[in-house]
């Protein structure tokens, strides 16, 4: 009776989290991709994502978690949109803009919250933000939801030894910036 009623908890936690972010999602979904269908399907492999890693989900009104989310549905669209253009090479679309999509929704990634959780001063946090959101994400995977290398792939659909490579340059170009400022 103890694990049905864990279990009924979980999903129900779960289900709180689709129904708070899915407009969110979904808004994110279609500003990347503009594609009604491609946005369904991105929302979907989002919520699949999000179902099997809960367990890194504390609280679901917390901003970390909406921080969590925005950046699932974020990789998931733009692996549809690469999948997408590579399918239809000769087609001439619009081309994708990151930072236009993001601009259009949510913004950025919030450093702040990051900054705060992890003691981080304003200065690392302007370093993080000199890097490629693709770097960001793998870091902040890796460093506030404790993601292993093999999670991390899964996540933004790439392989293990692509995510460990760019956690190893980020790395180093944030150690490369720290020594640029201490020269100042």
């Amino acid at each position: 009776m103890f694990i049905i009623n864990v279990l009924q908890i979980i999903q129900d936690s779960v289900e709180n989290l689709f129904r708070k972010y899915l407009p969110m999602m979904r808004g994110l979904a279609r500003s990347i991709l503009k594609d009604f269908h491609l946005s369904e399907d991105a929302v979907q492999e989002a919520l699949v994502k999000l179902y099997r890693y809960s367990d890194k989900i504390d609280n679901i009104d917390s901003k970390a978690t909406k921080n969590y989310v925005y950046t699932v549905i974020r990789n998931e669209a733009i692996s549809i949109k690469r999948k997408e253009e590579r399918r239809n090479l000769f087609e001439t679309d619009v081309q994708f803009s990151e930072e236009t999509a993001l601009n259009n929704i949510e913004g950025q990634l919030d450093i702040e919250e990051f900054r705060n959780k992890y003691g981080f001063s304003i200065e690392v946090s302007d370093m993080l933000d000199q890097l490629s959101l693709t770097d960001k994400d793998i870091l902040t995977y890796k460093y506030s939801f404790g993601y292993s290398f093999k999670e991390i792939s899964k996540m933004m659909d790439m392989s293990r030894d692509a995510v460990y490579k760019r956690h190893k340059r980020a790395l180093d170009k944030l150690r490369s910036i720290l020594e640029e400022a201490d020269e100042k």
